[in-house]
């Protein structure tokens, strides 16, 4: 009888991922769902419109690209107030128009002149591009503070231990409208001590200047 070796077939344990590996297939994904077009649906019976994201493969509402709900009641997708609120969307989330492109029924679509769907091919801002370089690229390096210990605890997060013992947690999150820099403090680094801002040196005065945190 041949007895069976331990640990064999199936059972091994999954290699963990290294951060940059996350990173890169993060990158890979953003870049696949990064949407080149938009679609505007009004519904027939309840008059009420929403944007839909397309992405390269036509396909929509994927990851983080979900529907946009726009505001109002409209008649059919090629209302002016339809493309203007479209229009605010795109720019609030780094989205313009292609250039020469323009609103069109969109295909199949049977009353071109008052349509369900409109479509419109867009291209990402240069504010989007950057955005997703610091999302999956370096983190900020940290300047030096005279008395201040920094200890990197994760991605964009650090232990901030002042001169007096105390330590502060400084996290980082990229924005599209300016990265987000934060210092918690108190019981379990529950309590906002410097809330957020988009300057990196308005988030570390506090820790140059300690007596300015509350205990």
């Amino acid at each position: 009888m041949t007895a069976n070796s331990k640990g064999s077939g199936h059972d091994q344990p999954a290699q963990a991922i290294s951060e940059d590996r996350k990173l890169e297939l993060g990158r890979a994904s953003e870049e696949r769902h990064r949407p080149v077009a938009v679609r505007v649906y009004v519904s027939p019976i309840t008059s009420r419109a929403a944007l839909h994201w397309v992405n390269a493969e036509g396909d929509d509402g994927l990851n983080l690209w979900d529907p946009v709900p726009l505001d109002g009641s409209h008649a059919h997708a090629l209302g002016d107030e339809v493309q203007n609120l479209a229009g605010a969307v795109l720019a609030k989330r780094g989205f313009n128009y292609a250039r020469g492109a323009y609103w069109k029924p969109a295909s199949g679509d049977q009353a071109p002149e008052r349509p369900e769907t409109a479509e419109a091919a867009v291209v990402p801002t240069r504010a989007y591009l950057d955005f997703q370089a610091r999302r999956f690229g370096s983190v900020p390096q940290l300047p030096d503070v005279p008395g201040v210990t920094f200890t990197t605890t994760q991605r964009g997060q650090w232990w901030a231990t002042v001169p007096d013992g105390r330590t502060f947690l400084l996290t980082w999150t990229p924005e599209l409208d300016g990265d987000r820099w934060i210092v918690w403090g108190g019981h379990q680094h529950s309590e906002l001590i410097r809330p957020a801002t988009t300057s990196m040196d308005k988030a570390l005065f506090v820790l140059r200047h300690p007596s300015h945190a509350r205990p």
